[in-house]
This record gives structure tokens, sequence and C-alpha cells, in this order.
């Protein structure tokens, strides 16, 4: 069996691979995304970074399936990736996406119940709740795709060929935190109490990625639908205005500026439901 033309590649360190691969799918975007933020800087494109940052996306995706064959030989580079079958993908992407909204319930019913904040569905700022779920569900399963396939998708599976399967989790999980942070310095110092949340996130859709769909086999169902179900029922709580709080408790408490990541009852309940997925990835032999 011939070896594929970049074997060697695959021998080097995972952060080298990462590197290497990160630098070719740069080098093919880069030429092709300043004619358009030339263009956004003028006025001209709407939109800002959203179609430069979009092309760089579909480029990793081009890069990515070429990376598995010419790297590793991969003959179906997207199952080892994580597309384990539509049926798998399809059950795993329903249950993640049911337990994510249902912990952000969680997450508001405990609130009402201790009467730290007051539910209000006349909130929604002048536009109905399901045109509000509608275009929650849409972006938070845009979310869901592109994140969980880059982080747990590629980079875990990248970090795993060299590092312990532990190391790796722990890598990518806070490379996932700090890249939310890739923004000017007032923004980042703002959003620096979610860094714990974020990291813990990350630990969390980890061990989603490996929930067996098959004997041997994991996918990326579970972790995208929990990840798109928690940012789904944030989105909902937010945009939709539905949640006030009583002021019975300090921001930091219930989540600063909102934002449950940021706060010690989201911490809480991300651990309960890190302690619950991590078991459903490890079963009891």
């Amino acid at each position: 069996m011939n070896k594929p033309p970049w074997s060697k590649l695959a021998t080097w360190p995972p952060l080298g691979r990462v590197t290497v691969f990160l630098s070719i799918v740069v080098a093919l975007w880069l030429p092709l995304a300043l004619p358009l933020y030339w263009l956004s800087a003028r006025g001209v494109l709407p939109g800002g970074d959203l179609f430069p940052t979009a092309l760089l996306y579909i480029i990793f995706l081009m890069v990515l399936p070429r990376w598995e064959r010419q790297v590793r030989g991969e003959t179906q580079p997207w199952s080892k990736v994580g597309f384990a079958g539509r049926r798998q993908l399809a059950q795993g992407w329903a249950v993640g996406a049911t337990l994510g909204a249902l912990s952000i319930a969680v997450l508001a019913g405990v609130q009402v119940a201790l009467g730290w904040a007051n539910l209000d569905p006349s909130g929604a700022r002048g536009l109905s709740l399901i045109q509000i779920g509608l275009v929650g569900a849409l972006a938070s399963t845009a979310v869901g795709w592109s994140e969980e396939v880059l982080f747990r998708g590629w980079l875990l599976r990248e970090l795993e060929q060299g590092w312990s399967p532990a190391v790796a989790l722990g890598a990518t999980s806070l490379i996932f935190a700090i890249a939310h942070f890739i923004k000017p310095l007032d923004a980042m110092l703002a959003l620096l109490p979610q860094f714990a949340g974020l990291l813990l996130l990350g630990l969390v859709l980890g061990w989603a990625r490996r929930i067996a769909v098959n004997p041997g086999q994991t996918g990326l169902g579970h972790p995208v639908g929990l990840h798109g179900g928690l940012v789904w029922g944030y989105y909902l709580l937010e945009v939709g205005n539905l949640l006030q709080p009583t002021g019975t408790v300090p921001a930091w408490v219930t989540g600063l500026d909102g934002n449950p990541l940021a706060g010690l009852l989201g911490l809480a309940l991300l651990t309960g439901l890190g302690a619950l997925v991590f078991r459903w990835s490890h079963p009891l032999t």
C-alpha cells in the first residue's frame, strides 16, 4: 500500500501539524480576503467581517478532507472527523439539542423559583416569541455546526494524534475559550468573567464528542446539538427579554450582563451538565 504524499506530517508533534494546517488555510484565504476587507472598508461591501470570515471557514472545510487524505491516507475523512452517518448524526443532534435547551430552562426555572428573576413573556420588544425562536434556531444551528466541526471535529482529533485524550481535551477547551477572546482589549477585559465558563463549556462539549453512537465510533451529533441547544435557549431568554432580574442577589450569581457563563449559577449548571455528559461518555464496564 502506497503511503499518502504528506505522510511524514502525521509523525510531527500535534502543535506542529496544527500550525502547518492553519498556515495552509490562511495562505489560501488571505489573497481572496484582502480585496473583501478593502471593499468593506470603503463601504462597497456590506457586512463588515462577515464575508471574509465566511470565506475563511469555507476554505477550512475544503482543506480538511484533503488534509485527512494526504496526511493520514483516510478514505472516509468526514467519517473520521465525526460525521458518523445520517441517522446517528440526527439522533445525537436531537438528544443534544433537547438536553441543551432543557438546561437553559432549568437555569431560568431556578431563578424564578428562588425569586431571583421574574418571567415576563411580554418583554419580547415587539417581536413574537415564535419569530425569535425561529431566528435563534437558525443562528444556534449555524454556531453549533461551525464551532464543533472546527474544535471537536478537527482540532481535538488532531491533538489526540500524539497527546493523551485528557491533555488533548484540556488543550482544545483552552483554545476554544481563548478563541472567543480575540477582540479589542477593552472588550476582552469586559468578557474576562466568562473565561471559566467557556473553558468548562469546552470540556462538556468535548465529553459529548466522545459519546458512542456505534460500538467503537463517536460522532459530532451530540456536541453540535448540545452546543446549539444551549445557544438557542440563551438567545430566547436574552433577545426575548423573558427574565427580569429582581435584584435579590448580585449579578455575579445569576450572570454579569445577563450572561450565565459569567455567573455562579451558570457555572453550577455547567458542572452538573458536565458530570452527566462525562458519565455518559465513560460508561461503567
